[in-house]
């Protein structure tokens, strides 16, 4: 019997693309609900490492290699973005056989087909350069709560004029936003599709791994984060303690830590840093580091509140004292918040003493309060009970209604954070194992069934 060339094109294209990529059950799911169904407006609420980023990398090489001369477009939030998530590492670029495909142009993220098809990578920020352009082709929205609003606004209405199909995908907010207001309307309307997947429905993520993410997460303090993360449900940030692992028994006797580190003395590298303050709190903050055992040390404090004593003079003098008196043998690192140039001049006029600024301007306050949970979690910073006043803010600590990490009651949590960014702390990041790549096993026959009489 002859076979019909449509359908032996469409063999080759499936086999081609299966041979390195066998989708789990969640990912099937979109895949018919555009190629067999021709859905035009499928919306995915998933996980992380649901496996999101190939699944939209086969859906345009497949819808690029199927429709010759048809225009196919990736967005992530930023162009930047875009680059990091699906170009450089070249997970768009090498997902299908390399003979269907001309050179890519790096420079502009765009992949020719032979077949006069392309693909091509950019991000919502660019939004005026795709105001007028209607696309004969597969769209795609990545990481759409991170959107700017206007790119959708302006180009969604674009996709009429050819009725390009559109996916859009990603992990959801913590409050409404422009993804829970487009995700609501896509499930109200019986022409869309929407479509839940955490994480779980990946079979090449562990079980085991997703139970100690939990364990670590709930342990954090962050269950919220979880459930949006990992689970895929909308959940508020909301009120709650960002250090819920911090009690008393952490707590170690001055005596007792010095003891500890004074073998590795000179190992170690001494700091303080300071927020300086002339009207509310004055604060400083003293530690060790082992770059050894990546332990960090919180040995002693200052938390100056009365005005009076909030010149220079007194507060440099008492800095002086207690630096010497904890150790007087070594050069320590001196810093201060960034903002507070006067402070650092006035050191520099009336002590000699050099001080670095913080690098707070670079460096993400939640991320920085994230990695001191770990530390605490995983035993690396020890704390001193003359830190009384660190640990009251550390206990206290809470975010608000709205999920927002407040402004204060926080300056010696401050002056740990930017300790930590001047020694370029990092803990070794603990990653889910790799998606492995399976080689095709699926039956073709499965695939297109009117294949089967006709071989």
């Amino acid at each position: 019997m002859k076979i019909d060339p449509r359908l032996e094109l469409y063999a080759r294209i499936i086999k081609g693309l299966h041979a390195s990529f066998t989708p789990h059950k969640g990912q099937i799911k979109v895949g018919q609900a555009l190629f067999r169904d021709e859905c035009r407006d499928i919306f995915v609420e998933a996980g992380r490492n649901w496996g999101k980023t190939h699944l939209m990398s086969y859906c345009l090489w497949r819808w690029a290699a199927l429709n010759p001369g048809s225009e196919n477009y990736y967005f992530a939030p930023y162009m930047k973005q875009a680059r990091e998530i699906i170009w450089a590492p070249r997970i768009l670029q090498n997902f299908g056989p390399k003979d269907w495909v001309d050179e890519p142009n790096n420079t502009e993220m765009r992949i020719p087909f032979k077949n006069g098809s392309f693909i091509k990578a950019d991000g919502s920020d660019n939004v005026n350069a795709y105001r007028g352009v209607k696309p004969r082709g597969l769209i795609i929205f990545d990481e759409f709560k991170d959107f700017r609003e206007e790119f959708y606004d302006a180009f969604d209405p674009n996709r009429a004029a050819h009725d390009a199909p559109l996916i859009i995908i990603g992990t959801p907010p913590d409050r409404d936003c422009q993804f829970s207001r487009v995700r609501d309307a896509y499930k109200k309307d019986d022409a869309k599709k929407y479509f839940h997947g955490p994480t779980s429905e990946n079979p090449h993520i562990s079980s085991d791994w997703l139970k100690a993410k939990e364990k670590e997460l709930i342990d954090r303090g962050e269950s919220d984060v979880w459930q949006r993360e990992y689970l895929a449900l909308q959940i508020a940030g909301g009120s709650s303690k960002i250090f819920p692992m911090v009690s008393r028994s952490i707590l170690v006797s001055h005596e007792t830590m010095m003891h500890r580190i004074s073998r590795d003395r000179k190992r170690l590298e001494w700091i303080w840093f300071s927020d300086p303050a002339a009207a509310s709190t004055f604060a400083v903050l003293f530690a060790a580091y082992n770059p050894y055992t990546k332990e960090v040390f919180l040995l002693d404090e200052i938390y100056e509140q009365e005005q009076a004593k909030m010149t220079v003079k007194v507060m440099g003098t008492e800095i002086i004292k207690k630096r010497d008196e904890i150790y007087s043998k070594t050069e320590w690192r001196q810093g201060y918040d960034e903002a507070a140039t006067w402070f650092q001049n006035e050191m520099l006029d009336n002590f000699s003493e050099h001080l670095e600024p913080s690098q707070k301007a670079s460096n993400d306050k939640e991320s920085g309060l994230s990695l001191i949970k770990d530390m605490l979690l995983q035993g690396k910073l020890i704390i001193s009970d003359r830190c009384i006043k660190t640990f009251w803010e550390m206990d206290n600590y809470y975010k608000d209604k709205q999920g927002n990490i407040p402004k204060k009651d926080d300056h010696l949590v401050d002056c740990l954070r930017y300790a930590l960014a001047a020694l370029y702390y990092s803990l070794p990041e603990q990653s889910p194992p790799e998606d492995p790549q399976v080689h095709n096993r699926t039956r073709i026959y499965e695939d297109f069934p009117k294949l089967r009489g006709a071989m």
